[in-house]
């Protein structure tokens, strides 16, 4: 019989594959804010079993869109972000034990500006930003993905004020969220964090994600979409500062 804190776990991977479906993104954001504040896992754990969900969706979808990648925005932001993963991983071990305090503050410090950026829904830019902002965004996100397996938040911020064509943000992010996922995995793996049960989770964890976004997206025009994001908003503002100040 599946305990309490697994099914929780399942409950939260439903619920932030429902948020991403219809917001873009945040499903990591959601799962690992939930099983925090409900301290039904570690956020080592919840980490490790995010990067193995997007590993597989990400590579999933590329099969069909690799081809609309921007190189020169990939190469760039995935350098970068590859310094800041390794940042990230480091903290997040060191800081698990005696500076978990720290982490649930910058968890909720990146929640809510998440949900201020989900909120802004910023217009694009009238040139491509460069490779300063590249790599400083990627070197961020890196950071955050390496910590909390979330840094996909700061990377969609970015490349959708891009002035280019839908699709090709769309693979540039997955190509770039399929990087930093199997990097990261490989780090995990290194670090001595990928147990059993981080495998088995996220395997139980993924067909869930497809069934739950599949019926989403069959029903996304009978869903009032801007209440729920703003919905979502509040939520997640209310959950980092509860992290935070709680």
């Amino acid at each position: 019989m599946l305990e309490f804190s697994t099914v929780s776990f399942f409950l939260l991977v439903a619920f932030g594959a429902f948020v991403q479906t219809v917001s873009g993104f945040a499903l990591g954001l959601v799962i690992i804010l939930g099983a925090t504040i409900l301290e039904i896992e570690q956020i080592t754990f919840s980490a490790a079993v995010i990067s193995l969900i997007s590993l597989v969706n990400s590579s999933v979808a590329l099969r069909t869109s690799y081809r609309s990648v921007d190189l020169h925005y990939y190469y760039y932001v995935c350098g970068a972000l590859l310094l800041g993963l390794v940042i990230g991983v480091t903290l997040l071990i060191r800081l698990s034990d005696a500076g978990y305090s720290v982490l649930r503050i910058l968890l909720g410090l990146l929640v809510i500006v998440a949900g201020v950026l989900l909120l802004l829904r910023p217009k694009p830019r009238a040139s491509r930003s460069g490779k300063l902002a590249r790599l400083s965004f990627g070197l961020t996100g890196g950071i955050f993905s390496g910590l909390f397996s979330t840094g996909g938040s700061v990377w969609a911020y970015f490349l959708y004020r891009q002035p280019v064509k839908l699709e090709v943000i769309r693979a540039t992010l997955l190509a770039v969220l399929a990087f930093s996922s199997i990097t990261r995995t490989i780090m995990v793996v290194i670090a001595g964090q990928m147990t059993i049960n981080v495998v088995f989770t996220g395997l139980i964890s993924l067909p869930i994600v497809v069934i739950v976004t599949e019926l989403t997206s069959r029903n996304l025009q009978s869903i009032p979409t801007v209440m729920v994001r703003n919905l979502v908003v509040i939520l997640m503002s209310l959950a980092g500062l509860f992290l935070i100040f709680g």
